[in-house]
This record gives structure tokens, C-alpha cells and sequence, in this order.
């Protein structure tokens, strides 16, 4: 019995330490819907970052940040960041996330994918829309998350909207880990 405690104990806690890193090199079935890239969010060199921002094209508080989004897509580019809007549900048709990304603008600076199976949501833990994570890739297909939250606090709450953003939560996650300084508030 003692023999098998070591070895579960360090299944355990090797499960619990490493709960922010993938080890899943299982290829996901994500579609891009704009532009038509074969980009993918897991894959890239070891130490790249990726942004991704889950979102709704129904929601209203999403879409009431798409032009904050876009802004921070723009800067993640030029640091060289890959950043990614993410729709997570199944039943929105292509020409409609397509529509969705031409409308607010995100044609040349954010990949639009399609995650209608959810994998790449719960695999990275995302549970709302709009909600933000920055991670860094190791190369082989899995990745640390570094940051998972809000976008902005554009909405102190649910119908609490402020006329500007207060924080910028991503921006400053993908700040600080382009420039090598640790994320003040990872999640």
C-alpha cells in the first residue's frame, strides 16, 4: 500500500501544480472564419505569446467591447503577440461570425475562430463572454496560461457601464509578459 501512495501522491501533485500548463498535444477542431488562415492558437515556437478573447457576436457586452478589443489586438500585433477573438457556440452560422468580424472591424489584426466544440474554451477554462486569456506556448503544442479574466472594466456589473475603461486588464498582462515583468493580476 505504502508503494502506491508515492506514486499517486506524485500524480496528484504534479495535477495540482501544473493545472495552468496543457500537456494536451491533441490537435483541436477549431475553424477560422476570418481572415482564412490556417492559423492556429497552439501552435507557434516555444515562448510566443497568444491572446485570446472569448466572445459572443449576441452579446451586448462583448460587443460593446469590440472596439477596446480591437485596440488591444493592435498593440498585441505589434509586439508581436498572435491574438485571437474566439466565438464558443455552436449555432452561429460562418456568414455570421464573418459579418460579425467585418462589422466591428476585425479584419487584418484578429483571427476569428469558431470553437463550436468548446475545446479550446475549456481547455483554457474560459467561462464567459467576454472573457481574456494571455498564454505562452512551449513550442509542442501546450502552453502556460498567464492570464485568464476580464478584458477591461468597461462594466463595473451587469448593466453598470462605464463611459470609459478604468483598467485594462489584458493590455496590461500583455504588456508585462512581452517586456518579461510578471502580470501583477494573472487571473
Amino acid at each position: 500500500m505504502r508503494a502506491m501512495m508515492l506514486p499517486a501522491f506524485i500524480a496528484l501533485t504534479t495535477l495540482a501544480l501544473g493545472g495552468c500548463t496543457s500537456a494536451a498535444r491533441v490537435p483541436l477542431s477549431l475553424k477560422t472564419i476570418a481572415p482564412h488562415t490556417n492559423a492556429q492558437p497552439l501552435e507557434g515556437t516555444r515562448g510566443s505569446l497568444v491572446a485570446l478573447v472569448f466572445i459572443s457576436h449576441e452579446c451586448p457586452i462583448a460587443n460593446a467591447m469590440m472596439p477596446d478589443i480591437s485596440s488591444v489586438a493592435t498593440e498585441a500585433k505589434a509586439r508581436g503577440v498572435a491574438f485571437f477573438a474566439v466565438h464558443p457556440a455552436s449555432w452561429p452560422t460562418d456568414d455570421a461570425l464573418t459579418d460579425h468580424a467585418r462589422d466591428y472591424g476585425f479584419q487584418g489584426t484578429v483571427v476569428v475562430l469558431a470553437d463550436r466544440g468548446q475545446e479550446l474554451t475549456r481547455l483554457i477554462g474560459a467561462t464567459v463572454t467576454p472573457e481574456a486569456a494571455l498564454l505562452r506556448l512551449d513550442g509542442n503544442g501546450g502552453f502556460e496560461r498567464l492570464y485568464l479574466g476580464r478584458v477591461n472594466d468597461l462594466y463595473a456589473a451587469i448593466g453598470r457601464r462605464r463611459a470609459n475603461p478604468t483598467s485594462n486588464d489584458l493590455l496590461d498582462a500583455i504588456r508585462a509578459a512581452s517586456e518579461g515583468r510578471a502580470i501583477a493580476l494573472p487571473q
